[in-house]
């Protein structure tokens, strides 16, 4: 088995791809240390954003519940007004009768 040298050049070949290979290493650590803070403030802003969306369905959940109300309160408002109009609907057809039954005695005890 043969003993290969390390020459100068080839020394200096291997120290300046180790110090490539470290630059690149530290490259790839710095990017995957941005990357975590870029993750880290995306899951920062997906949570917001959450916490925004269910406080919108909350309220939207709130408003419809009022507005079931508000129809609710329209109908049994809208029933009692049917309820007053037909009754004075009566009142006024039987006050009617009264007064067509007097003009109708009138004409008799003139005629």
């Amino acid at each position: 088995m043969a003993t290969q040298r390390w020459t100068d050049e080839m020394l200096d070949d291997l120290a300046s791809t180790v110090e490539d290979l470290s630059s690149t290493v530290e490259d790839l650590s710095s990017t995957v240390e941005q990357t975590t803070r870029n993750i880290e403030q995306t899951n920062r802003n997906v949570d917001m954003l959450v916490g925004a969306v269910n406080a919108l369905l909350a309220r939207d959940s709130q408003r419809d519940e009022e507005m079931r109300q508000r129809d609710e309160e329209m109908r049994r408002r809208d029933a009692e007004f049917q309820q007053y109009k037909l009754e004075n609907d009566q009142r006024f057809n039987t006050l009617l009768e009264e007064v067509r039954f007097l003009i109708r005695q009138l004409g008799e005890n003139q005629g």
